[in-house]
């Protein structure tokens, strides 16, 4: 349905701290693997043991990963590595000494399924989990494939692999399979080996097929402790502690929403689609407060030449007896009522107001709300006998407010194209020189 686009309201601190968070899981979930703890952290806690076989294949794996990957990366070394340790497995006896492995898979491609129709009342319970699990699925797919995408530098369609992923599930359910998603851990791994286009999942997939009808005896050998190594050497390199500290510099609000985010995910998991949603949920918050509190400031003439802030750069009016303003953002329904509000406190504490002029070039876009808005603060104006000047509107604006009929021929409206034919036109109003003002500008 290219809804795509949705996904974009996951923003980069949602991302970046469900990745780091994902990350960390994934190392603590195979940490114990590659040190030969079996039976998991909080068993091992009470009762302290571990496997010396299957901790020697973790640490070993571990190193010859890191050591390939140093000396030589294009390797195929996650290949030859694995192929090595399941002969030294099968050959030493490794499972009969209680080591963890594989095991027996099933063989063969999937055979063809066809589900049965489930009843009315079926599809009522399986609507909402249903909904919350492709969103969820969604939100993978966005974080591990903006992770490689960033890396790689290159622009991610949102729409392709949603139409791909749905497919998947789609052949899953017709096969009797699991639905299939993203892999935080597989995207890792990709990126680990080297892969760069879309041929990596391809010849991946030929691979799995050809093992499928092969070689699955051989792959119940493989000890855990080296699938674990590999994917902890992958993962690893996706955590950056620093990036926190980079984005508190940057924005302290968007570093809190990471490391909330960061923080649910690890206190929800393995429901980690909490972490994500409450980071949605606090990004969109930030957003529509941006929205509702738009920058609008009252402007004077810098000495280099530009319109800046005039409290801030504690810069003198424009002209006496005038209100210059500038909004930095669209007048809409977030915005029109704060624009008015400032607008109407600042002719309140200034009775002997006699101008107002709005450089409006930052309004992109103006809807049915802001007309509304703008038609009442003329009128308004109008009716006190002070004089709006419109600098720089933009064509769509100007359109819509046209149509509206709140443009009218008024001498009590008067609009210029830029900014400097408005502030030529003020400084005509007080007695200065037209070329200077316009030369200031």
């Amino acid at each position: 349905m290219r809804f795509g686009w949705l996904l974009n309201l996951v923003r980069s601190p949602v991302l970046m701290g469900f990745t780091q968070a994902a990350a960390l899981l994934i190392i603590a979930s195979q940490l114990p693997a590659v040190l030969g703890v079996e039976t998991g952290w909080q068993q091992w806690l009470a009762a302290p043991h571990r496997h010396a076989a299957s901790k020697a294949f973790g640490l070993i794996s571990l190193a010859l990963l890191v050591l390939a990957r140093r000396w030589r990366p294009a390797f195929p070394s996650v290949l030859f590595i694995v192929a090595g340790m399941t002969a030294i497995s099968a050959w030493a006896g490794f499972e009969a000494s209680g080591g963890k492995v594989v095991r027996a898979l099933a063989a063969g491609l999937p055979s063809r399924y066809l589900p049965g129709l489930p009843d009315w009342h079926t599809l009522g319970q399986l609507l909402l989990p249903t909904l919350v699990i492709t969103l969820v699925s969604f939100l993978e797919t966005a974080s591990s494939a903006k992770v490689e995408n960033q890396g790689e530098g290159q622009i991610w369609n949102q729409n392709q692999d949603l139409i791909g992923q749905g497919l998947a599930k789609i052949a899953s359910g017709l096969s009797g399979a699991f639905p299939t998603s993203s892999s935080f851990s597989r995207s890792a791994l990709n990126i680990y080996a080297g892969a760069r286009t879309g041929w990596a999942t391809v010849v991946s997939v030929a691979v799995v097929v050809i093992a499928l009808l092969l070689f699955t005896p051989a792959l119940r050998y493989v000890p855990q402790a080296v699938l674990a190594a590999i994917v902890l050497v992958a993962v690893v390199g996706l955590l950056k502690p620093r990036r926190f500290a980079h984005l508190w510099r940057v924005s302290r609000v968007e570093a809190t929403i990471a490391g909330v985010t960061f923080l649910i995910t690890l206190a929800t998991a393995p429901r980690l689609y909490w972490g994500v949603l409450a980071g949605v949920l606090m990004g969109l918050t930030h957003f529509l407060h941006h929205r509702l509190h738009p920058r609008i400031i009252e402007v004077g003439l810098h000495p280099d030449g530009s319109l800046r802030d005039r409290n801030l750069w504690k810069l003198p009016p424009l002209a006496p007896g005038l209100y210059a303003l500038r909004m930095d953002a669209d007048l809409d329904f977030a915005a029109a009522s704060e624009f008015e509000r400032v607008v109407l406190d600042h002719l309140s504490a200034n009775p002997d107001l006699k101008q107002v002029c709005l450089f409006a070039q930052p309004i992109n876009r103006i809807d049915a709300t802001g007309v509304e808005t703008f038609g009442q603060i003329r009128r308004q104006l109008k009716a006190r006998g002070i004089t709006l000047h419109i600098s720089g509107i933009k064509l769509p604006v100007e359109t819509v407010l046209r149509h509206a009929g709140e443009l009218p021929g008024d001498p009590m409206l008067k609009s210029y194209r830029t900014d400097t034919e408005a502030l030529a036109a003020l400084a005509c109003q007080h007695g200065e020189p037209a070329d200077m003002a316009a030369a200031t500008i």
